[in-house]
């Protein structure tokens, strides 16, 4: 079946087998449009029209007990409505009983991924281990107690089929096998909190990508804290407004599979039960070639242990986020985390994204604002965007971190396929940043995971990694201990 004890072996075979992407013969308006537009910082090169047959073989060999899998979504509650409050949701083919969970939205995907429907409930968890009942399976879903230190993997721009978009390092990196592998290893360890896509997640336009990818990964992953961000590709599939069409889906099917508990919820007519912001139908509107979504859907703050996030999208505009971004930066004050991450997709405006919404402009823009004024170079970004791994800003200490080469190719970077780590346990906030394979320094993918492996933690494996970050995890000028 295609459950996360797949044989990945016999997977990773047939992806080897088949030949590189090759672009489609036939041109119309939109695939001339999409050509002339991929000149852009994300440099997306259109795909082959088709599902690779790995994918397609893959996807016959399902059962239906690979269907009863439990798809399970965790996410921080926003910071204002209180540190113990945990969204949980479950995506499920059909409408589910769940008599043994207090589901308050159960609903069929709206607008997009229609096939999906989503249970979901924000709830009070203690600090500690909580024993979840759901569909019949135990959970534990752990909170960190408030103020110690956590452990999270980040990667953006992740791909493994060049059906929509050319993934040029797919069978390169072996990208679908080895995320998963790694992931599943990673999060066998208890120690681990958090895990983070920042867009552009599987250049997927109708969710069978998204789908298949976490068929794969282990209710370990998926039982952990979740953040997701909104990317150009996520909006419009060719990567950007002007070759936007129908088909396109504009967060919409993402912000229902990856469901966050964001500012959205605090605006009427929503509530912490319809808490999403359906108002934008795109095909009554049918302006394609904007963004048909709320951003107030993707844009959340919280506070996971030590650690603050904010996260947003960039296709929204500056001037309506400015306000939530406040509310945000008073929350920072008020809950004084040892860093602040500014967590979004775009590295630069345009592909989409708006004057002043780019992640390093975001960070600038609210550093002005009181509350986030004060934390200094305590407040720190990460993106993607551009397929490159590299620190990308310093003041007095590293500020900013982009972490967008995880399958697809770049003209300003070497062949990459890495993940950055943060570890802010032991007075100390640390980023170190795992080359798993590049042009310069090889495959190192066995080295890492058999290192996890053997040590039960990637924080025991950091001899594989360069260390992009690593200060005192300070509260209100004091170190924590």
């Amino acid at each position: 079946g295609a459950g996360p004890q797949a044989n990945l072996a016999q997977i990773d075979s047939a992806v080897r087998d088949w030949p590189e992407p090759q672009p489609a013969v036939a041109m119309g308006p939109r695939t001339l449009l999409l050509l002339a537009f991929t000149s852009s910082a994300s440099a997306a090169e259109r795909g082959t029209g088709v599902f690779e047959p790995w994918l397609e073989k893959l996807w016959a060999s399902r059962t239906e007990a690979d269907e009863r899998e439990l798809e399970l979504r965790i996410a921080k509650g926003l910071g204002s409505k209180g540190y113990d409050k945990v969204r949980v949701s479950v995506v499920a083919p059909r409408l589910e009983a769940f008599d043994d969970f207090p589901f308050t939205y159960r609903e069929q995907f709206r607008y997009r991924w229609t096939e999906n429907f989503l249970h979901s409930a924000l709830v009070k968890l203690n600090a500690g281990p909580n024993e979840l009942s759901i569909g019949g399976r135990k959970v534990t879903v752990e909170l960190p107690e408030e103020d110690t230190g956590i452990r999270g993997v980040f990667w953006a721009d992740p791909c493994f089929s060049s059906k929509w978009i050319t993934c040029r390092y797919a069978q390169r990196f072996q990208t679908f096998n080895r995320s998963v592998e790694m992931l599943n290893g990673i999060f066998k360890d208890p120690s681990m909190n958090l895990w983070g896509i920042l867009g552009d997640n599987f250049y997927d336009q109708t969710g069978e990508l998204t789908k298949t990818f976490f068929d794969h990964i282990s209710l370990d992953v998926k039982r952990r804290f979740f953040l997701v961000v909104n990317g150009n590709h996520d909006n419009w599939v060719c990567g950007g407004p002007e070759c936007g069409d129908a088909s396109d889906n504009f967060g919409l099917g993402q912000m229902q599979y990856y469901p966050a508990d964001a500012v959205a919820s605090t605006l009427e007519p929503q509530d912490d039960v319809n808490f999403l912001d359906f108002s934008v139908d795109p095909d009554h509107r049918r302006e394609y070639q904007s963004f048909q979504n709320s951003g107030t859907n993707f844009l959340s703050y919280h506070k996971l242990g030590n650690i603050g996030f904010l996260s947003f999208s960039g296709a929204a505009k500056f001037e309506d986020a400015k306000p939530h971004m406040e509310e945000a930066c008073r929350y920072f004050d008020e809950a004084q985390p040892a860093a602040v991450f500014v967590v979004g997709h775009w590295n630069s405006e345009g592909d989409g994204c708006l004057k002043d919404m780019a992640t390093p402009e975001v960070r600038a823009e609210i550093l002005r604002l009181p509350g986030c004024r004060e934390l200094g170079d305590r407040l720190k970004y990460m993106d993607g965007h551009k397929h490159c791994n590299y620190v990308q800003a310093h003041n007095e200490e590293p500020i900013g971190f982009m972490i967008g080469a995880h399958g697809m190719d770049c003209d300003q970077c070497e062949a990459q396929y890495g993940f950055l780590f943060l570890d802010s346990t032991g007075g100390r906030v640390r980023l170190h940043y795992f080359e798993v394979d590049s042009a310069s320094r090889g495959d190192r993918f066995e080295d890492i995971r058999g290192c996890v492996e053997a040590r039960g933690s990637l924080a025991s494996c950091t001899h594989f990694a360069d260390t992009w970050l690593d200060v005192p995890a300070e509260r209100g000028g004091g170190v924590l201990v």
